[in-house]
């Protein structure tokens, strides 16, 4: 059984001796350049405080046994394998400590991020033209970034086998080798859905295409082994995430789920510019002739005004230019792949930006494959200036991160900057409550900070959004932090409200605020008869 080669050949770099030191400058330059694009941002911000669902963790975690992380029920579907993982990280972190510890956030978030670089050299590896790769990739990191939000955050461990997954596919594909190791790949890959299932979709979508691309070399017991694997696969999933789903989601809901982890991705104009320029480029990449790619460069920018019109985000264009691509290639490998990772937010229902980063990743490792011209075009761009670009990117990351003012750069950066400074706000102002005469009060927000399907337009703007989910902050609160006896009078109304910016609340006077220099003022409100 064998697949064909021409395609799936790397790199002409990839070939030198391993010993020529220029070799190695050049394929470890061009990788750094592949990350650079979503490092950029990470590092920018790293480490945030509590964020998000972390609070929920927090006031669960400490009284949580090691073996309570096997029963059902601890998130939306049963995935034990990270639930250990995850609670370990949350021990290591220490929840009794509160604020958190910035070293311990930084080390767990970093750990994140090195699996996520991981998972990248795998996918850089497998490319055969990784100079145009290594730009794309740069380009899709910085442009969609949102989706990688779970570096910040010690439970992005969840997603750390979905994007292995990912990678171990792609080189396993590309290094003709899949065949030789697949039942042990599918043993694996069906394990992990108890860490997480998109993992086991992935394997099965690509799976099945490599079945396809490889029928007519099958033999009969062959053959027996691709059906087995493929129902395991799919009975695992079908056990896991069908049969015992936690919070069972209208088929509308998952509907708009699938839109908004697109849209929460592609947040602005720039990012519907760098999906429309990734769609013409898949265009140019195929092999058609000049007057096809001409009609198809209008068609496809008719279809993108259209698409703004009707506030759909490009990325579903540049998808679609994908899957003609693949189709006309007969990769149906990579095909069924990208299918199955485009529908995972349908999956997920919530909106998460999370959940589209793998059809985002998938998509922009096709984008530039076999267009060998474009590649040798590349190749006179002298390994300096590369080098440049890196060093460049780097110093001004460092500018921004100490504070100096870089035209563009901090003003595209205040979003991701504003959302950090939220999470050290919120935990201070916890900290300061918790200590505070108002340590028996509930504790609200004045604005909203649910999923985006709940408000696609807060998610993307975070305006005055809080950086956590108030059901979450009340657990936190009420099992941590909040003092069973208020030294104040004994009136259920009490409650602490906070803010993130905004207009001041009517009738209540401010007790507490911290000042932002990329975010508004947080403030502590409680009502006049309160005081």
């Amino acid at each position: 059984m064998t697949v064909k080669k021409s395609f799936y050949r790397t790199s002409e770099w990839s070939t030198n001796d391993p010993s020529d030191q220029a070799t190695w400058i050049q394929t470890l330059s061009y990788f750094i350049l592949t990350v650079m694009g979503f490092s950029f941002w990470f590092f920018m911000v790293v480490p945030f405080a509590s964020h998000r669902e972390t609070y929920g963790w927090l006031g669960g975690v400490p009284n949580q046994s090691f073996a309570q992380q096997f029963s059902f029920g601890q998130s939306s579907t049963y995935r034990p394998l990270a639930q250990v993982v995850t609670w370990l990280g949350f021990r290591l972190l220490n929840p009794n400590i509160f604020p958190t510890s910035v070293a311990h956030q930084f080390l767990l978030q970093g750990f994140v991020y090195g699996m996520f670089v991981l998972a990248w050299w795998l996918i850089y590896a497998a490319a055969p033209q990784r100079r145009l790769f290594a730009l794309v990739a740069f380009v899709v990191g910085g442009a969609f970034f949102s989706g990688y939000v779970h570096l910040f955050h010690i439970y992005g461990m969840f997603y750390v086998p979905v994007i292995l997954t990912l990678g171990a596919l792609l080189l396993f594909l590309a290094s003709e080798k899949f065949e030789k190791r697949e039942v042990w790949f599918a043993v694996v890959a069906t394990s992990l859905a108890f860490w997480h299932p998109f993992a086991t979709a992935l394997f099965i979508g690509f799976y099945f295409g490599f079945y396809v691309d490889t029928f007519r070399q099958r033999s009969r017991m062959q053959h027996l082994q691709a059906i087995v694997i493929l129902f395991i696969g799919m009975l695992a999933i079908a056990i896991l995430v069908v049969f015992f789903p936690r919070n069972h989601q209208p088929l509308d809901t998952r509907a708009l789920g699938f839109l908004v982890s697109y849209q929460t991705n592609e947040v602005n104009r720039v990012a519907s510019l760098v999906a429309f320029l990734l769609a013409q480029m898949v265009v140019f990449s195929m092999e058609l002739s000049t007057r096809l790619k001409l009609a198809a460069f209008l068609v496809v920018s008719a279809l993108s005004i259209l698409f703004l019109w009707i506030s759909l985000p490009l990325l579903f264009l540049w998808f679609c230019l994908v899957f003609v691509k693949l189709i006309r290639m007969r990769r149906w490998s990579l095909f069924f792949l990208m299918l199955t990772a485009a529908l995972l937010p349908f999956g997920g229902g919530i909106g998460t930006p999370i959940y589209a980063l793998f059809a985002i990743i998938t998509a922009a490792y096709v984008t530039p494959l076999g267009w060998n011209q474009a590649e040798k075009a590349l190749s006179v761009i002298k390994q300096r200036y590369v080098l440049a670009i890196i060093v460049a990117s780097t110093i001004i990351l460092f500018m921004v991160r100490v504070g100096v003012e870089v035209p563009i750069v901090t003003k595209v950066a205040t979003p991701l900057l504003a959302e950090r400074e939220k999470t050290y706000q919120l935990e201070n102002i916890l900290a300061w409550l918790h200590k505070s005469d108002y340590c028996g009060d509930e504790i609200d927000f004045a604005q909203n900070a649910g999923s985006p399907v709940e408000d696609v337009k807060s998610a993307i703007s975070r305006q005055y959004r809080p950086p956590a989910g108030i059901h979450d902050v009340q657990f936190f609160w009420d099992t941590s932090l909040r003092c069973h006896k208020s030294e104040r009078l004994n009136d259920k109304d009490q409650t602490a409200i906070v803010t993130f910016g905004g207009p001041p609340l009517a009738g209540s006077s401010a007790v507490f605020k911290i000042d932002g220099k990329y975010a508004d003022e947080a403030t502590v409100w409680v009502r006049d008869s309160q005081k």
